[in-house]
């Protein structure tokens, strides 16, 4: 139905006990379509830690749509297609609906825990929705963190050249040239988000389909080595990527 990028960013050891669980609600409408019979289905795998803290920390980071519980998240998507299956307006229906959420480890160590979740849906229309959700939370203090917090305020313009130069170099462009035609920052001027994952060797920020780019175009990512900014780090940044380099060791 459609193509999920593949990430592969997981440090060697795991500092902290998990395993992965997986979720799966179906419709009991039939959907035909020539010879194939489907059905709607809400599909979510995710990590379950030992430490129960921690997963209510993570539920938000993993239910990235604000729903309350993994039970009601599949409810409230298979309610939903069974209402328009039932519709009297509802004349044709040629693909079910379907919604994968895949959410994963990628980054493990006794500091920092680096998660990515990405969602896969199709409602309706004339594609699917896709997007990645990354989150780095603190595991001693278990809260959130964002760039602000792991790079020096007053370097962050540094780092945003920095990535800069990297899109323009994986995009095929001259320092100069323009980026107000094919993309879609404010004022054609590039700009980091905050969808960002700390990951074995490099800085990874990722903009979603729509974000900075045409639906067709896809996804953006955009790999920094931290060879290429360690000098940006403050203290608490120091520490999360220190960490990494032990849990490799």
């Amino acid at each position: 139905r459609s193509q999920s990028t593949k990430f592969q960013y997981n440090t060697n050891t795991d500092t902290l006990n998990y395993s992965y669980k997986t979720h799966k609600d179906i419709s009991s409408y039939l959907v035909e379509n020539d010879e194939d019979v489907d059905t709607a289905y809400y599909e979510i795998s995710y990590p379950f830690f030992a430490d129960t803290t921690l997963n209510n920390i993570l539920k938000p980071f993993i239910l990235v749509d604000g729903d309350e519980s993994i039970e009601t998240a599949a409810e409230a998507f298979i309610w939903g297609f069974n209402e328009f299956v039932e519709e009297s307006s509802t004349q044709n229906i040629s693909f079910p609906w379907y919604k994968n959420v895949k959410s994963e480890v990628w980054t493990n160590t006794p500091f920092l825990l680096t998660l990515a979740t990405a969602v896969d849906e199709y409602t309706g229309g004339a594609h699917g929705n896709h997007y990645t959700i990354i989150s780095n939370i603190d595991v001693q203090n278990k809260k959130k963190i964002g760039l602000k917090d792991i790079i020096d305020k007053e370097k962050i313009t540094e780092l945003t050249k920095i990535a800069e130069a990297q899109f323009r170099k994986n995009e095929n462009l001259s320092d100069s040239a323009s980026l107000e035609k094919d993309f879609f920052f404010e004022n054609g001027t590039f700009d980091i988000n905050d969808n960002f994952g700390l990951t074995k060797n490099s800085l990874i920020i990722y903009y979603n389909e729509y974000e900075i780019r045409p639906y067709a175009e896809g996804p953006t990512l955009l790999e920094i080595p931290y060879s290429t900014m360690e000098n940006l780090l403050n203290p608490t940044g120091k520490k999360y990527v220190n960490s990494i380099k032990q849990s490799l060791n």
